[in-house]
């Protein structure tokens, strides 16, 4: 069983900052719009960027349950192929 579980727990943890790479930069890209956007007012600015840091976090979480589904998919199969060699 362990040897199940540390290819997920890897898998996690190694995708997990290449999605989380791409939230930053869509939240720095939103956030630059917006104080070119909004260049003299800066409750406007501070209002605009309060929705970039809410499209973070719903990429972050996103990208993690992606992350965490691919992880499982892929130690369902290994658990599969485990009971198939302990059956034939």
């Amino acid at each position: 069983m362990l040897r199940l579980t540390v290819p997920l727990a890897l898998s996690a943890i190694l995708l997990a900052p290449l999605a989380q790479a791409d939230c930053a930069d869509e939240q720095s890209w939103c956030e630059t719009k917006c104080e070119v956007k909004h260049m003299t007012d800066d409750a406007a600015i501070a209002g605009c960027k309060s929705k970039c840091v809410a499209a973070r976090a719903a990429c972050s979480t996103q990208a993690g349950a992606e992350t965490a589904w691919d992880a499982t998919k892929e130690a369902a199969e290994d658990t599969k192929s485990f009971f198939k060699g302990l059956t034939e």
